[in-house]
C-alpha cells in the first residue's frame, strides 16, 4: 500500500515537473514574440518620422517650380531610411513566424 502511495506521488511530481517545464518553455517563446513586436513597433514609428520628413520637405519644395522632389537630397535619404525600416520590419515579421511555428512544434 504504502509502495502504490510513494509511486503515485512519484507520478505526479513527474506530471507537475513536465508540464512546468512545457509552461517555462512557452513562456519564453511568448516573451521572445512581444519583444519583437515592441522593436516592430518602434522601426514603424521611426518610419512615421521619415515619412512626416517627406512631406515636410515636399511642403517646403511646393513653392519652386521645377523642383524635382526625388532629386532632392533630404527626401531621398527619409526614403531610403524609409526602406531600410520597412526591410527590418519585414525581418522581424519573419522572426515572429519562425518562432511562433517553433514554439507550437514543440
Amino acid at each position: 500500500m504504502v509502495e502504490k502511495i510513494r509511486d503515485s506521488f512519484y507520478a505526479g511530481i513527474e506530471k507537475i515537473k513536465w508540464f512546468s517545464s512545457l509552461m517555462s518553455e512557452r513562456l519564453k517563446v511568448e516573451i521572445s514574440v512581444i519583444r519583437l513586436i515592441n522593436k516592430s513597433d518602434k522601426l514603424q514609428k521611426e518610419r512615421g518620422e521619415s515619412a512626416m520628413a517627406v512631406g515636410q520637405r515636399v511642403f517646403e519644395l511646393k513653392a519652386q517650380e521645377g523642383a524635382n522632389l526625388l532629386q532632392d537630397k533630404k527626401i531621398k535619404e527619409a526614403l531610403k531610411e524609409m526602406e531600410r525600416l520597412d526591410g527590418e520590419t519585414e525581418a522581424i515579421k519573419g522572426q515572429m513566424a519562425e518562432i511562433s511555428r517553433a514554439g507550437t512544434e514543440e
